[in-house]
């Protein structure tokens, strides 16, 4: 317990620190407290270059540190998903996510079924050596196009990816994710003119995570005074966020399919993970608190499950990262080279490319007309 205990209290440390220093920026960039540089991938980040530093001491980092961090990627991961759950509602949902549905699955399905098909074709060209395995397809897929590294740390333990393939999914999200937070505010304007719903339902489609989606919203609001386009985005992302619910499934079930015939002492991960079956759990009673929060008199019930979600996200989601980044070895990416990018790169303007295109048609048949998101 006690070298489990030091690996934990580092990753808090690391994840104290980007956190501090993605406020820091926030504030500097004067985002209103959201940040161009989420959290998150700076806690990974940070984790990787902590754990570098200690190359000349690979053995006794691993000793010391190791064991703790390890427990603390993969436990923490199911636990903050788990948490994440309470940030979701049938009533936030409401008439945006409804209209935006149709947008949200031909998005999301795109996702899934062109990234493992552009990895195909990349490992092809570039060959074995340039590290795309069918777990990084998977990942870069569920990432790009589900809820970026929430969705990376739920489908690595189902799926047995390991550290590297982490940090490569990893790396993809934060890359694009962040120059879509940075880009797509603009481009939205240019394709939604008149802004409102359709701009917010584009934004959220189109960026990776969640703390980039409110970063891109909360920039086309401050740019065009656009309250609606910020509110729109951020319930269009919640609500494609429950997609998690069957994304991971979906890819866990392909990779049960795969590997049949490997033998029957392979160990295949659980279909359906307890964590998931917990994420959904914990998004049913936030429902069913909010549906009977009117014969209460009190604020206890929405004090909870803000508390709870501000804590996944904030706090356990954070740490994890920073964990997964100290269990990356000084060689952890070493020889990856530009393939996974590239890949990322491709499925990521896929993503946009649909995303654009499913909202444009919705807005000219008049999905969005009418339209308050709350």
């Amino acid at each position: 317990m006690a070298t489990k205990a030091a690996g934990v209290a580092l990753a808090l440390a690391t994840c104290a620190l980007a956190t501090a220093t993605s406020g820091a920026i926030g504030r500097v960039a004067n985002r209103d407290g959201a940040s161009p540089a989420p959290a998150a991938p700076l806690a990974i980040a940070g984790g990787a270059l902590l754990r570098r530093r200690f190359r000349t001491r690979e053995a006794a980092f691993a000793r010391i540190f190791e064991p703790g961090a390890r427990a603390c990627a993969d436990r923490g991961l199911k636990l903050g998903i788990a948490a994440l759950g309470a940030k979701l509602s049938l009533r936030e949902i409401g008439e945006t996510a409804t209209a935006a549905a149709p947008a949200i699955a031909a998005t999301v399905t795109t996702g899934l079924a062109a990234t493992p098909a552009l990895r195909r074709a990349a490992s092809e060209r570039f060959g074995p050596a340039s590290g795309l395995t069918r777990k990084v397809g998977a990942l870069l897929a569920a990432g790009t196009s589900v809820c970026g590294v929430t969705a990376i740390g739920g489908l690595a333990p189902a799926i047995g990816a390991s550290q590297r393939e982490i940090g490569v999914a990893v790396a993809n999200v934060a890359a694009y994710g962040t120059l879509g937070m940075l880009a797509y505010p603009w481009a939205a304007k240019r394709l939604f003119p008149e802004g409102g719903v359709p701009a917010g339902v584009f934004l959220g489609l189109s960026v990776h995570d969640t703390a980039q989606v409110v970063g891109a919203g909360m920039t086309f609001r401050d740019a065009f005074e656009d309250e609606m386009a910020f509110k729109a985005a951020t319930v269009t992302k919640l609500t494609r966020n429950l997609t998690l619910a069957l994304a991971i499934p979906y890819l866990a079930y392909a990779f049960r399919s795969a590997d049949a015939g490997a033998g029957a002492a392979a160990k295949r991960p659980a279909l359906v993970p307890g964590f998931l079956i917990a994420f959904v759990a914990m998004a049913a009673l936030r429902s069913l608190g909010d549906a009977t929060e009117s014969v209460r008199d009190d604020a206890r019930w929405k004090r909870f499950h803000k508390a709870t979600g501000d804590f996944a996200s904030n706090v356990v989601l954070p740490t994890s990262m920073a964990a997964v980044g100290l269990c990356m070895s000084a060689s952890a990416l070493s020889g990856v080279g530009v393939a996974p990018f590239v890949v990322g790169a491709c499925a990521a303007t896929s993503v946009g490319v649909v995303a654009a295109c499913s909202v444009k048609a919705l807005d000219a048949a008049g999905a969005f007309r009418g339209i308050g998101a709350s």
